[in-house]
């Protein structure tokens, strides 16, 4: 019979065999294996929250921004003179602005 020394006390020595430490090792393992069955049956039945409904967006009613187009229009103007580009005021036409959110 082969002996292993696991731990060495003052009062006296305690050794733990190999069969002993391999039926503490099959419980140990056993014991984990069963809480992870026992866990892959209880994962399913955990019903997930439901999903956020997705907001539809409507389209805003197109408003009278002609204040915003003339501001626009004289920055565009002022930065393109500042370039050396001259450009009447009423060359530049503005076709589209949209609103970009970062």
């Amino acid at each position: 019979m082969i002996v292993l020394a696991a731990t060495a006390q003052a009062a006296g020595e305690d050794y733990t065999t190999i069969p002993e430490a391999l039926v503490n090792t099959v419980i140990a393992m056993g014991t984990v294996f069963l809480v992870l069955i026992l866990i892959s049956f209880i994962i399913p039945q955990a019903q997930p929250a439901p999903a956020p409904k997705p907001v539809v967006q409507t389209p805003a009613a197109p408003a009278d921004d002609t204040q915003l187009i003339a501001v626009i229009t004289a920055a565009v103007a002022a930065a393109m003179e500042q370039d050396g580009v001259a450009v009447p005021a009423d060359g530049l036409v503005i076709r589209s602005i949209k609103k970009r959110s970062y």
